[in-house]
């Protein structure tokens, strides 16, 4: 009987998430591109970052024209991580018009939330 408790008490044990989650909290997301302050071409632009160990979704923020003062959020999505073991970059396009922009994408799982890296971006014609 001790040894049927000892397994159910195990396997709630491994089934919640929250006990098991990577702590991710310090970290940020390493972004690929658009770089900070980069100046590009109205259209589609892909937003690229690294995938952060410890992570089960990202969410892309887009706003114009800053986050202290946004007239427009443009995007707020999630991008869900399908297969933390093969994912290493993420790409997520994105129409913009001319304008300025400030974006930042946070990693996430269960639990944690990485740090806000924030950055600028300019949308010529």
């Amino acid at each position: 009987m001790k040894k049927l408790l000892l397994l159910v008490i195990t396997a709630v044990f491994i089934s919640c998430d929250d006990v098991f989650e990577k702590k991710i909290e310090r970290n940020t997301v390493e972004v690929v591109a658009p770089h900070n302050g980069a100046t590009l071409k109205s259209g589609e632009i892909f937003f690229s970052w690294k995938a952060l160990d410890g992570a089960s979704k990202y969410q892309l923020v887009i706003v114009t024209p800053s986050l202290d003062s946004a007239l427009q959020v443009v995007t707020d999505d999630t991008v869900a991580v399908v297969d933390s073991a093969t994912a290493s970059t993420y790409n997520y396009p994105v129409n913009l018009s001319e304008g300025k922009y400030q974006w930042y994408v946070q990693a996430q799982n269960f639990s944690y939330s990485s740090q806000k890296q924030i950055y600028d971006l300019t949308v010529a014609d």
